[in-house]
């Protein structure tokens, strides 16, 4: 089986630093049948790129068909629908690619969810999936099934394999799956042949690094290392499946009452988190997007399955040109509509009824309309320029219906056009700079956050202190060898005989601890947060605090039980130096379990899925680098809707954040808006503490980046 890991952005992770005190809580014990599903469905996820080996399978497909069970579907007109679509081929084949931003792709995802949602029983639904399975595009089948176990309750906690181990073409580039399938071929007896291989127990490894790559014409190198990160790509992937934005709220299993909110939330850390990446190489401001030239070509070096390569944007990019007249025009029209909206205070539901914006709720309702997803009030009206503008700036290829009766377009999608791609793109940080300016906008248009609304009475932060932070680079690991076909008896055991992975240097930090002294008339229970922001721009200038505020990006946040007096509240960053395990070792330890020798506690997944936490510093400089860490203390406010952490998000997609709103402060907050010197000058409970992170060099890791 493919390695599972998942890193979650750090910024995302609420408690991503560890407090001292333990809970002790019962073990939660996998039953049996639990155990049996994971199995099950973690295998349908290996080795996709070929047909169904396992007898138990070819036995379903030759015995069960969605037909004759149509009364054990709730959906039956989705049924009848894909049936027909498989009859006449108006489905995407397999092994060509597939973006569920494409419309044609889209509708048959979105069919083929509705017809494993709406299977009446667990049964009916994994028989349905291992006969759709070679059946359908795979790339298609690995992103529908994972929306499906994300929302049947009868799979809520399954533990979905990471993509960049079912896919691993997605996350590594064609010089290194070639060397890849040449161990596959030869085995071990050429390993010492090749200059970047090399044996590791029972494992080969390919040692790469990709932020030197020669054939790479990107200039902004330094700061590949992030951009290309395996477990902040695979992070935003899994977000998306958890919010699909052709999904319902309704169905959703998490924060559906959030979901605008979420959209903008996330975007904003993961480019503020970006743009302290840039200041850390000197790479300056993240490039207005105009309409004219986009000076930063990208050539992503990755290669589909099929082998055709991933569209290449040149450097000097124009976009004045003719072919992208319309879609410019289009981008135009539905940006201004959104503008036009903010200013006047109100959007246009699709009966024409205005919906007030003017309130802070609002954004639920801005972000819904940006997002164009099926929450929006008007999403015909404010149409998706933001998948518009991955069209254009991916150089992206599309033969109109080639396929099936002219029915089906064949894509060539760019890395922007696939969320488990975007974020190596420079031009989706460009993208997403211009689409929070729209949020800015509206935020600006709010009254700013009274002194009273910001004020804690009766508590005052004393004083900061943080251990030196340090950065360094790593090496992290991860299997390949679902890329890599198997040969006959691979596929009578389901077993990879060769394990090929990849050597990938990586950013981290020492841990360290921040001590907040804390000085309170009463004892109550308060909310924590940390928000670190850089101190200066890339002019070299001091950034005042309400330019600044939308460059905070949230490290932690938690619930304390505040005592009366003076106290020290400590937080440990967690241990970021745990070997992420295999799959093998993970599908084994379930099979185990299942075949009665050993029980399976599921703290031991939840655990692993700590995530992100190596991309919690941005990297500094080697002599310090200055940022500003904000403490901010405020009463503790519970969420109107209660729920428990979800096992949805935490152990099937990792996203540990999504799995818990801890409060009803609104996200971000209070740097949801700008914040002037004069609204927190006096407000106690509000630090803002000066840090320098600095830089350790990692000798034998080279890696390009500003000293």
């Amino acid at each position: 089986m493919a390695r599972l890991a998942l890193c979650v952005l750090t910024l995302l992770v609420a408690g991503a630093l560890s407090s001292p005190e333990r809970s002790n809580v019962s073990p939660k014990i996998a039953d049996p049948v639990f155990l049996q599903r994971q199995v099950d469905l973690m295998i349908l996820f290996f080795h996709l790129h070929e047909p169904n080996h396992l007898q138990s399978w070819k036995q379903i497909c030759d015995t069960w068909t969605p037909e004759k069970n149509i009364e054990h579907f709730s959906n039956v007109t989705a049924v009848t629908t894909f049936i027909e679509m498989l009859e006449h081929k108006w489905v995407l084949p397999r092994a060509v690619p597939f973006s569920v931003l494409e419309s044609e792709h889209k509708f048959e995802a979105v069919t083929l969810y509705n017809v494993l949602y709406s299977a009446k029983d667990y049964d009916t639904f994994y028989k349905a999936a291992v006969y759709f399975r070679e059946r359908v595009n795979e790339n298609l089948f690995a992103y529908v099934l994972g929306v499906v176990i994300v929302n049947r309750p009868d799979t809520k906690g399954i533990y979905i394999p990471r993509l960049h181990e079912v896919f691993p073409s997605f996350y590594n580039n064609g010089e290194i799956l070639t060397t890849a399938q040449r161990i596959n071929t030869h085995g071990h007896r050429l390993v010492e042949s090749y200059p970047s291989t090399y044996k590791w127990d029972n494992n080969v490894v390919i040692r790469w690094n990709d932020t030197i790559w020669p054939y790479s014409n990107n200039h902004i190198t330094p700061v590949v290392y992030f951009t290309n990160d395996i477990g902040l790509n695979t992070f935003y992937y899994n977000y998306h499946l958890a919010q699909p934005s052709w999904l319902h709220s309704e169905v959703l299993p998490l924060n559906k009452e959030r979901r605008g909110e979420w959209f903008w939330f996330v975007h904003s850390q993961i480019v503020a988190r970006y743009y302290m990446e840039r200041l850390s190489n000197g790479l300056g401001e993240i490039p207005e997007l105009g309409h004219e030239i986009v000076k930063e070509g990208h050539n992503p070096g990755l290669l589909y399955h099929n082998g055709i390569a991933f569209p290449v944007r040149p450097d000097y990019y124009h976009l004045d040109r003719p072919v992208l007249v319309q879609a410019l025009q289009k981008i135009d029209d539905y940006e201004r509509r959104v503008r036009d909206a903010i200013e006047q205070g109100y959007v246009l539901n699709h009966l024409g009824e205005r919906i007030d914006i003017c309130t802070p709720e609002a954004i639920e309702i801005l972000g819904n309309l940006i997002e164009a997803n099926t929450e929006s009030p008007n999403p015909k009206y404010y149409n998706d320029f933001i998948s518009l503008w991955k069209k254009v700036l991916g150089n992206s290829i599309v033969h109109e219906k080639q396929y099936h009766h002219h029915v089906v377009p064949l894509v060539v999608p760019s890395v922007l056009e696939h969320y488990q791609t975007a974020l190596r793109d420079p031009a989706f940080y460009m993208i997403w700079k211009r689409v929070l300016g729209l949020f800015k906008l509206w935020q600006e248009k709010l009254p700013p956050y009274k002194r009273e609304e910001l004020a804690l009475p009766q508590v005052a932060i004393e004083q900061v202190d943080v251990d030196k932070l340090v950065t360094f680079f790593e090496y992290n690991y991860f299997n390949v060898s679902s890329y890599l076909h198997m040969n006959e008896e691979e596929a009578k055991e389901l077993y990879d005989q060769v394990s090929v992975v990849v050597q990938h240097p990586r950013l981290n930090h020492k841990k360290y601890k921040v001590r907040v002294h804390v000085k309170s008339e009463v004892a109550k229970t308060v909310l924590v947060k940390f928000f670190l922001a850089p101190k200066y721009d890339s002019h070299g200038n001091e950034i005042p605090l309400h330019v600044n505020t939308h460059n905070f990006m949230q490290i932690d946040e938690f619930v304390h039980d505040l005592p009366a007096g003076e106290t020290v509240i400590t937080r440990e960053s967690v241990d970021t130096s745990k070997v992420w395990d295999t799959a093998n070792n993970v599908y084994y330890a379930f099979e185990k379990s299942l075949q009665g020798d050993k029980q399976f506690n599921m703290e031991q997944l939840e655990n692993m899925e700590s995530l992100v936490q190596h991309l919690m510093l941005p990297k500094g400089r080697v002599g310090g680098m200055p940022f500003v860490l904000m403490v901010y203390i405020s009463d503790y406010r519970a969420p109107k809707v209660h729920r428990e952490p979800s096992n949805v998000a935490k152990v099937s997609l990792g996203l540990t954040i999504v799995a818990q709103q801890l409060t009803d402060d609104p996200l971000g907050f209070p740097v949801n808006r700008p914040l002037y010197p004069w609204q927190v000058e006096g407000v106690k409970n509000l630090y803002l503490q000066d840090v320098l992170i600095y830089h350790k060099h990692t000798p034998e890791i080279v890696v390009p980046h500003m000293e």
